[in-house]
Order: C-alpha cells, then structure tokens, then sequence
C-alpha cells in the first residue's frame, strides 16, 4: 500500500499562539491532529505531548502492526486497533501528570483526531472535535462525532439550547488530559484504492464548512489540498488555529478488492435495518460482517435450529420452506435470519443454498458490541424497529389476503 501526504498548520488571524500539533510518520504510517483546548493553560504543551506520546506507543509497536500487513504473525485486526486505543488513553496520562508537575500549566487539555494505515486497513481514533474525513469517489464522508455539549445534544434528538451560550454549548465531554485515560471512539475500515483522508482541527472544519471541503478536498495533490484548506479557513477569518493533514493512499493493483468492498457496502445498506446509517456506521457494520461461500445443496439452518447470526445474500439463489412446504426462493440482496440477532429462538423455516452463493454473515455477538458503543447504538436501535414495524405490515398484509381468499 503506498501511501503520500501532506500537512500544514497556522496560528489563523486572531490568536498569538498557535496551540494545534500534528505529526505525519511516513515510516509507522500514523498521521495524528491535536488542538489544544482553548481557554486552558499550556494548549500547545498539551497537542504536542499527545502527538508525541501516541508517535511513540505506536512506533514501539511498529513490529506487531507490521505482521498484521503482512499476515505473518498473531497479529488480529482488533489488536492494532487496540494499540492505537491504547496510545491515544495513554496521552491523557501523559498531559496530565505534566499538567500536575508543573502548577502554571493546570488545566491543560487537548483533542486528539488519528489515522493509522496498515495494510489494506485504516484504523481511526479520536477524542474531542477535531475530525478524520474519508474522501471517496469524490464523496466527503465524515468518520468522527465530535465529542461536544452542542453534538450530544443533537445526538439525542435535542432542539440547540438558546439559554447556553456560544462558548458552553462548543464546550468538549471528552479531551486528553482531563483524566488519567481518555474513553477513546474507534472505527477500523478497509481502504480502497485512490482514498484520501483529511484530518483537521476544528479551526478548519468549523470555519471552511463541509461542502466546501469536499470541493477542495477532490482536486490536487495533497499537499496543495492541505494548503488551499487552511487557505480558506484565513479567508473566512481564521478565528482559530487551522490544521490539515491529507494522506492519500495508492494501490492500482487492488481494483478486484475495491469491487468486493463496494459490493458488501451495498448489501448491507439494502438491509431496512442499516439503511439509514451514517457512512461511518456502516463501515462499523461492515467491520462484523464475514464473507463466507455457500455450496449448492447447503443447509444454512433448518426449521427449530437455534439461531445466532443473520445472512445478507451476495450472489447466488436459496430457497426457504417450512414443515416441507417451500415458500420462496431468495435472490442476490435478500436477507435472512435476522431475528436471531434479537433474541435466541428457534428458526422459523428452513433455508438452503440452491446455487453455489456468496454470502455475508452478521453473528449476534458482533452485533451486540455494537450496540455497546454510543455513537453507533442508538441508530442501530431505529434501524431495528423500523425493520420489526415493516416485518408486522408485512404480516398483517398477508393475513388480509389470506383471509380474504378464504371468504
């Protein structure tokens, strides 16, 4: 995976001290952005002992990570995940315990945004508001939530609160530096050919704006898009330091790769449950799904068979019967087993391969972890009742058939 950057950071138009750090390892392949808090005593002590302090966890495991590339070790994809969790909590200490052994600088905290490449995964881990951006196919998604008063309460379906001032409601839940860990929101994807990521502060993506990020973020190399992003932000004021850093990864070789990718982000997105999710969640979604081939003639379960795991049809045809009767054959999109992600009950039916099939399978125990993590639980939930509510309609129109076929 080759893989380019470029980055820039600037005081902006109205602050004396620029307080943002970065980093861009070439060599661990781990890009980090930290803007320390503003307000607080020693903001630009406290982003540049984080970048430091994650720069250096990571570089320590360096070996671990590279035999996840290449396959040739223990390495899992949760571990490298793990090590960056890890490096990003750990930095809170760090800051901290600065902060206490040096009384001038009390208070100091800072955010932390990172993309560690490997392979042909990206892992991303953030703490605070400054964001990891994935452009692909000229869309601009954004792969963080930031962890603020203002964004939890839009979060949780809460109109913005008039009675809190502007400075309040931008105030953060989550920073480095507060406590001796940070709780660190995490997100592993594959990459795909000709991504490009942007990691900024909120100096960039407050001022500049999505649509136009997107806009810049399409065209150029990296380090002219990273120049024209900060750029546009002194353009429009610059109130705050203004950081960017934009990696690009290449890899021409991996276009089968790219399809299959594409093609499991369609399938789960056709699924009523996950339609509706955000970019990122889906990525979160894709990251349990296992893609497993189905020979013709293959029971995936029979009728009264404990069930844990739900499958979502790539390729190929199954036929589904009940008590001997077939009821219907299955084509490529159609999803089955769901309900075993909710509760285990025996299978209502019996499925089997007709054709040789591509399938992915969602086991229930993936799903309930990611029902455990905030940003994405809630979603998932509504994802669920409107599947269940569709699933009655569903019913109840069949019953009326039914029944009026029997007058």
């Amino acid at each position: 995976m080759i893989v380019r950057h470029g980055g820039r950071s600037d005081v902006g138009a109205v602050r004396v001290n620029n307080e943002d750090s970065f980093l861009a390892d070439p060599q661990t392949q781990l890009f980090v952005v930290c803007d320390g808090v503003g307000g607080r005593a020693g903001g630009a002590e406290a982003s540049s002992l984080a970048v430091e302090h994650i720069g250096q966890m990571v570089a320590k495991n360096r070996r671990a990570i590279e035999e996840f590339a290449t396959g040739t070790g223990q390495t899992a994809r949760r571990d490298v995940a793990s090590i960056l969790e890890r490096a990003i909590s750990d930095a809170s200490r760090r800051v901290r315990h600065h902060a206490l052994a040096n009384p001038q600088l009390s208070g100091m905290a800072t955010t932390a945004a990172s993309l560690l490449v490997t392979g042909d995964q990206a892992f991303v881990g953030h703490v605070g508001d400054s964001r990891v951006y994935l452009m692909r196919a000229g869309v601009l998604h954004c792969l963080t939530e930031d962890h603020s008063v203002a964004n939890d309460r839009k979060r949780r379906g809460r109109l913005p609160d008039t009675s809190i001032a502007a400075a309040q409601s931008e105030a953060l839940t989550r920073a480095l530096g507060v406590l001796d860990t940070a709780r660190v929101d995490l997100l592993d994807l594959e990459v795909l050919p000709r991504d490009r990521f942007i990691l900024c502060s909120d100096g960039v993506h407050g001022v500049v704006g999505d649509e136009l990020m997107q806009a810049l973020g399409s065209r150029g190399d990296v380090q002219r898009v990273a120049d024209e992003l900060i750029e546009a932000a002194l353009q429009k004021g610059a109130p705050d330091n203004a950081t960017a850093v934009v990696v690009d990864v290449l890899d021409d070789a991996a276009e089968d790769r790219a399809m299959r990718v594409r093609r499991r982000l369609e399938a789960i997105q056709s699924v009523t449950m996950f339609r509706y999710l955000a970019f990122a969640d889906l990525m979160r979604v894709a990251g349990i799904a296992r893609e497993l081939r189905w020979p013709a003639g293959t029971a995936f379960f029979k009728e009264a068979d404990p069930g844990d795991s739900m499958y979502i049809l790539l390729d190929g045809t199954v036929g589904v019967s009940k008590s001997g009767l077939e009821l219907t054959t299955l084509k490529p999109g159609a999803h089955f087993g769901e309900m075993a992600l909710i509760e285990r009950a025996p299978r209502s039916a019996t499925v089997v391969a007709k054709t040789d099939c591509d399938v992915l399978v969602i086991e229930r125990e993936g799903f309930y972890g990611l029902l455990s993590e905030e940003t994405t639980a809630v979603k998932l939930l509504w994802g669920l009742v409107r599947m269940l509510n569709y699933r009655l309609r569903l019913t109840s129109d069949e019953l009326t058939h039914l029944k009026m076929g029997l007058q």
